[in-house]
């Protein structure tokens, strides 16, 4: 065969390691960024030599959009397309659990993970989470489990994708300048279903508004009763086969209860007793740069939310401190699309809000009815700053963007290190200044 890869990230050697393996087929590689000089690769401008050629598959990365001049034109050709995940799947040799959702998908992956290795299970995290599916592949002969972390574009181009076990924690606004549209955005969301049959099993949100058809679903909700978890917002009550209760866990807040309910479901399938499942959901650390905890100045106290890409994701994080009128939130970031004007009822009722980044000025046009006037910093160190100065001891601050991290960094992590290091910098100095 004569295979195109799209795109030369990780998930896109990961695919060039696999095909060079078997020795079987033809291939290249394609990138619009510049590409090492070997045979058959093209980047930057000599990739456009793409469009002189015909492929039996292109194999496409996440990073590669729908609307690329590549797939385009692939399309217009009638060429196979399929992306990293459905290259990978084909080369599984264990049970796959795929984890999908706007939020929360990481740390769902981490805690099944965690419950199946606790049990003795052999499982390997992938997909997002680590290593891409299609390298993880490799040794899953050994493995009982691949628990893949999928995110909206390694759907996009799926075919035969067939996981033991799909969870859709959440959909909610995200990536809208990626997918076009809301409805379009779920549409892919939701393939991650579209080939179960009664061997396979859908875990979902039973309180979100979207229909799905496959055979097994299995539900967690806040207030359905007849939910196979039932959620509030400091504990999860499973009645699915075994009836038991995780509470007192270290994770906190609605959405994280949604994660522990999902992940919970999932161990009760693969028929993990529900005393390890609750022995491993009440112990799970928090994920770095998710509501993680940082240090305490003059009684403030500080929370890395730095993973909050979208507008959903800070309602969670407000929402999961009891006292909102002690918060003081850290808005900015690259804008989305999503009007930060949707997060008003919450933003009313916080001790104040900054605004720092790239899109501040957008942010605080959205949200200029909001009084006290959100105060705008350039920087994350600016942020830092005055939140510092709006807050009073007993409150917190939470730096929870809402925004991609695209405008002053790599990724989220960055981001979120570049916090940590200007509130543990701020500490240092104000422990060492004088005090009147």
């Amino acid at each position: 065969m004569k295979i195109a890869i799209l795109g030369f990230g990780k998930s896109g050697k990961s695919v060039l390691d696999a095909l060079l393996e078997k020795k079987q087929d033809e291939v290249f590689v394609f990138d619009d960024s510049k590409l090492p000089e070997k045979p058959n690769f093209f980047g930057g401008e000599s990739a456009k030599l793409f469009f002189e050629m015909d492929f039996d598959l292109v194999v496409v990365s996440p990073g590669i959009p729908k609307h690329h001049p590549f797939i385009k034109y692939a399309k217009e050709k009638n060429m196979n397309i399929i992306s990293e995940l459905e290259f990978g799947f084909r080369l599984a040799k264990c049970k796959i659990i795929a984890v999908t959702g706007t939020n929360g998908k990481s740390t769902t992956v981490k805690l099944i993970y965690n419950i199946l290795k606790k049990s003795g299970k052999k499982a390997l995290m992938c997909g997002n989470y680590g290593l891409p599916l299609t390298k993880a592949a490799k040794v899953s002969s050994l493995l009982d489990y691949l628990v893949v972390e999928v995110s909206s574009f390694q759907l996009e181009f799926i075919d035969t994708f067939k996981p033991y076990i799909a969870i859709i924690l959440n959909i909610t606004q995200d990536h809208l300048s990626w997918h076009g549209s809301f409805e379009e955005y779920t549409k892919t969301k939701l393939k991650i279903a579209k080939n179960l049959t009664n061997d396979e099993y859908l875990i979902r949100n039973l309180d979100e508004n979207y229909t799905v058809n496959a055979p097994n679903v299995i539900g967690f909700s806040a207030v359905k009763e007849d939910a196979q978890a039932k959620i509030t917002q400091k504990n999860v009550i499973i009645n699915f086969g075994k009836h038991f209760e995780i509470e007192n866990t270290k994770l906190i807040g609605m959405h994280n209860m949604q994660n522990i309910a999902a992940a919970s479901l999932a161990c009760l399938i693969c028929e993990i007793p529900k005393d390890t499942i609750k022995e491993v959901a009440m112990n799970q650390e928090t994920l770095p740069h998710r509501l993680e905890y940082v240090c305490e100045i003059e009684g403030v106290k500080f929370y890395n939310d730095s993973k909050s890409t979208n507008i959903d994701s800070v309602r969670k994080a407000i929402e999961s401190f009891e006292n909102k009128q002690n918060i003081v939130v850290i808005l900015g970031g690259k804008h989305k699309g999503e009007s930060y004007a949707n997060l008003m009822d919450l933003l009313t009722q916080v001790a104040g809000v900054v605004v720092f980044g790239e899109d501040r000025g957008k942010i605080l046009s959205e949200l200029h009815k909001l009084k006290p006037i959100p105060l705008p910093a350039v920087n994350v160190k600016g942020a830092v700053i005055a939140a510092f100065h709006i807050a009073k001891p007993g409150d917190i601050v939470l730096f929870s963007p809402g925004g991609s991290s695209f405008d002053q960094f790599k990724n989220f992590e960055e981001r979120g290190e570049a916090f940590r290091a200007e509130c543990l910098s701020f500490k240092e100095e104000y422990d060492k200044a004088p005090r009147l």
